[in-house]
């Protein structure tokens, strides 16, 4: 903060913000994406790995919240927090993405696809016993074309390469992103109080 003439003037530097706030929320996306991979060899990891999936914008709520509190007391208008919050997620799906295609490219050797239709099938036999106890057909042909549509996005998405399921997850991640900061940037809002 400096003073001019008397008035009070916030320099913020919105991208080495970003990419700091980014960092950090990328390391913990990592983190994410990890306990979610193991998750198919452990299923008791889901416990754990859901609720740190839903965590994701908490975490980047009170990323963007710290460094207003710290760095903004008067204010911290909209547009800003809505920047710093959009650049932030940009910045971890960038490092989060990168490090998925590493792991996909150089050390997976189908594992992860190996995992995905593993539990696929478990799935497809726990439904084919649950279609056993329905008597309506209408519900019957409704499970099916479920398993089927199911089974076909599974299938597609096994069949991928490591850099098309890479461009998979940038796209869902920017899309969240997008939604999730606009939330976060008003949320994260800190607007000038007038003293009468």
């Amino acid at each position: 903060m400096e003073e001019k003439d008397g008035i009070k003037v916030i320099k913020i530097n919105v991208f080495q913000t970003a990419m700091t706030l980014g960092t950090y929320l990328g390391l913990y996306i990592i983190l994410v994406y990890a306990l979610m991979g193991l998750t198919l060899k452990y299923s008791a990891l889901s416990l754990v790995a859901l609720p740190l999936l839903l965590g994701i914008p908490v975490v980047a709520f009170f990323l963007i919240k710290r460094f207003r509190d710290a760095n903004c007391k008067p204010f911290f208008p909209f547009p800003v927090s809505w920047i710093i919050t959009i650049l932030t997620f940009l910045f971890a799906t960038v490092l989060s993405c990168m490090t998925v295609y590493l792991y996909l490219r150089f050390l997976d050797n189908g594992a992860l696809a190996a995992g995905m239709m593993e539990q696929m099938d478990a799935i497809i036999i726990a439904s084919d016993a649950a279609k056993q106890s329905l008597t309506d057909q209408a519900q019957i042909d409704q499970l099916q074309s479920n398993i089927d549509m199911f089974k076909s996005v599974i299938t597609w998405f096994c069949s991928l390469s490591p850099s098309a399921m890479t461009k998979q997850i940038i796209q869902s991640s920017l899309v969240w992103g997008n939604i999730l900061s606009l939330v976060i940037g008003i949320i994260a809002t800190k607007r000038i109080r007038i003293n009468r």
